[in-house]
């Protein structure tokens, strides 16, 4: 990845979901120490309301409250660290949680 080309894209799994990745290769700093500022946001499309994230897995931000930016939110948007492995790891556990969780994405769908 060159260092001064941020990756953006999209990833369509299905009509009503996608998964948006962003990824930046940045300086390493005890914040950052991987060099790699990233996001994962995997969203459904509801019949009522649109696109919405369920899942999303970040390091954009300190978390108040935890050690490691590296964190991911579920579903209610509360954030929970997680050690920061490579990037398809996160992309590889997005697919899981996915699988993991395919009734309650449906539900999300059908509202």
């Amino acid at each position: 990845m060159d260092s001064k080309i941020p990756v953006k894209e999209t990833r369509v799994l299905a009509e009503d979901e996608i998964i948006d990745i962003s990824i930046t290769r940045v300086k390493e700093s005890p914040q950052i120490p991987n060099g790699v500022k990233y996001s994962f946001n995997y969203r459904v499309k509801s019949e009522s309301s649109g696109w919405e994230t369920a899942i999303r897995v970040d390091n954009a931000h300190v978390v108040k409250g935890h050690k490691r930016r590296d964190h991911k939110h579920l579903f209610d948007n509360q954030p929970v660290e997680f050690e920061f492995i490579s990037l398809k790891h996160i992309y590889e556990k997005i697919l899981n949680l996915i699988e993991q969780n395919r009734g309650l994405i449906d539900e999300i769908k059908r509202h």
